[in-house]
């Protein structure tokens, strides 16, 4: 009776062993926004990233700037948490670039990426990572490449992208012009991540949306080809 207990017991710590295992490489944070971003070189120009809590929790969420590549006499920052932090500055200060998500809620409108090349026809590759306050190993991150002419990216690729919503801000309607490829959408998100509304998209045109329907606020198009988002531009609803 004594070894069936014994070994029930080893049973138990193992599994519970396991359990604990799958929890540490959970990933509690999720990402979508621009990859490819381009731009006027003789001003900065940014990227949109939304941040996801995908647990039950409140999260304090912190932001990580990687440099990947970049040009000499080129200047990169990014604001988050309650604030804007300069080229030098790679982690977001605490307590000012600490960002709480409350659980299931997105983050929509706090990150922006930029990238100044100061007229020079530069380009740069910058990594944002996105981690729970205190558990850099959960982290979760995504490359954006500005102004990026390399040749590893498909061509067709490199043209996917959208234009800034006009007019903006919109009271009545709006419209887009976008280039899209096959299995494309444009999905109309509000500042906590709900899609509001969707459109199928065709290879390229202009598409015109109306916004009297829409409450006032901030609201953000993603454009979404083969379930993925390519590119994401900022609408306002007055």
């Amino acid at each position: 009776m004594k070894k069936i207990l014994l070994n029930i017991t080893i049973v138990t710590l193992f599994i519970f062993q396991i359990s604990l295992s799958f929890d540490s490489v959970a990933q509690s944070i999720e990402l979508s926004g621009d990859t490819y971003v381009y731009g006027n070189p003789g001003m900065p120009f940014a990227a949109h990233i939304v941040v996801k809590n995908t647990t039950t929790d409140t999260l304090g969420v912190m932001c990580e700037k990687i440099i990947v590549d970049t040009a000499a006499g080129t200047s990169n920052y990014f604001c988050w948490g309650t604030s804007c932090w300069p080229s030098s500055t790679y982690v977001s200060p605490i307590p000012a670039g600490v960002r709480d998500i409350p659980p299931g809620f997105s983050d929509s409108t706090n990150f922006q990426g930029y990238y100044d090349a100061f007229g020079n026809p530069a380009r740069a590759i910058i990594t944002y990572c996105f981690y729970p306050q205190g558990n850099v190993a959960d982290s979760t991150c995504l490359t954006v490449h500005f102004n990026d002419n390399t040749t590893s990216v498909i061509e067709s690729e490199r043209r996917i992208g959208l234009n800034e919503f006009y007019p903006n801000p919109s009271e009545s309607s709006t419209s887009i012009k976008y280039v899209a490829g096959n299995n494309s959408q444009l999905h109309i998100l509000d500042i906590l991540g709900n899609t509001i509304k969707s459109f199928d998209l065709d290879y390229s045109g202009t598409l015109k949306i109306g916004t009297s329907e829409f409450s006032s606020g901030i609201y953000f198009g993603n454009l979404v080809v083969d379930k993925r988002v390519v590119a994401v531009k900022k609408l306002i609803i007055n």
